[in-house]
Protein backbone atom coordinates (compact mmCIF):
# COMPACT_ATOMS: atom_id res chain seq x y z
CA UNK A 1 0.00 0.00 0.00
CA UNK A 2 2.78 2.42 0.91
CA UNK A 3 4.63 1.44 -2.24
CA UNK A 4 1.64 2.38 -4.37
CA UNK A 5 1.35 5.72 -2.59
CA UNK A 6 5.04 6.42 -3.15
CA UNK A 7 4.75 5.54 -6.84
CA UNK A 8 1.70 7.77 -7.17
CA UNK A 9 3.52 10.69 -5.50
CA UNK A 10 6.56 10.23 -7.72
CA UNK A 11 4.33 10.19 -10.77
CA UNK A 12 2.66 13.44 -9.71
CA UNK A 13 6.06 15.05 -9.12
CA UNK A 14 7.26 13.87 -12.52
CA UNK A 15 4.24 15.33 -14.29
CA UNK A 16 4.51 18.63 -12.41
CA UNK A 17 8.28 19.09 -12.71
CA UNK A 18 8.78 17.76 -16.21
CA UNK A 19 9.84 21.14 -17.61
CA UNK A 20 12.96 21.42 -15.43
CA UNK A 21 16.21 21.35 -17.38
CA UNK A 22 19.62 20.70 -15.86
CA UNK A 23 22.99 21.78 -17.24
CA UNK A 24 26.01 19.53 -16.92
CA UNK A 25 29.33 21.21 -17.57
CA UNK A 26 32.38 19.11 -18.54
CA UNK A 27 33.60 19.05 -14.92
CA UNK A 28 30.34 17.49 -13.74
CA UNK A 29 30.36 15.01 -16.59
CA UNK A 30 33.90 13.87 -15.82
CA UNK A 31 33.03 13.55 -12.12
CA UNK A 32 30.09 11.31 -13.00
CA UNK A 33 32.33 9.18 -15.25
CA UNK A 34 34.95 8.87 -12.47
CA UNK A 35 32.32 7.82 -9.95
CA UNK A 36 30.93 5.18 -12.32
CA UNK A 37 34.42 3.80 -13.01
CA UNK A 38 35.18 3.72 -9.27
CA UNK A 39 31.95 1.85 -8.57
CA UNK A 40 32.68 -0.76 -11.24
CA UNK A 41 36.31 -1.28 -10.15
CA UNK A 42 35.30 -1.43 -6.49
CA UNK A 43 32.59 -3.98 -7.23
CA UNK A 44 35.02 -6.14 -9.21
CA UNK A 45 37.63 -6.01 -6.43
CA UNK A 46 35.01 -6.90 -3.84
CA UNK A 47 33.83 -9.87 -5.89
CA UNK A 48 37.43 -11.05 -6.29
CA UNK A 49 38.01 -10.99 -2.52
CA UNK A 50 34.68 -12.72 -1.85
CA UNK A 51 35.58 -15.40 -4.40
CA UNK A 52 38.92 -16.05 -2.67
CA UNK A 53 37.25 -16.28 0.74
CA UNK A 54 34.59 -18.63 -0.60
CA UNK A 55 37.20 -20.92 -2.19
CA UNK A 56 39.17 -20.95 1.08
CA UNK A 57 36.00 -21.70 3.05
CA UNK A 58 35.12 -24.63 0.79
CA UNK A 59 38.68 -25.94 0.92
CA UNK A 60 39.17 -25.71 -2.83
CA UNK A 61 42.21 -23.48 -2.47
CA UNK A 62 44.43 -23.13 0.56
CA UNK A 63 45.32 -19.67 1.80
CA UNK A 64 48.96 -20.59 2.53
CA UNK A 65 49.70 -22.09 -0.92
CA UNK A 66 50.58 -18.77 -2.53
CA UNK A 67 52.62 -17.57 0.46
CA UNK A 68 54.64 -20.82 0.64
CA UNK A 69 55.49 -20.65 -3.06
CA UNK A 70 56.70 -17.05 -2.69
CA UNK A 71 58.83 -17.69 0.40
CA UNK A 72 60.50 -20.82 -1.02
CA UNK A 73 61.86 -18.82 -3.95
CA UNK A 74 63.48 -16.23 -1.67
CA UNK A 75 66.98 -16.97 -0.32
CA UNK A 76 67.37 -17.01 3.45
CA UNK A 77 70.19 -14.72 4.53
CA UNK A 78 71.40 -15.65 8.00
Amino acid sequence: MRLLQAIRKMGILYVCCRALVAYLDPGSGSLIVQVLIAVVVGALATLRFWKARLLNLLGIRQEDDEEDADTEALPHGD
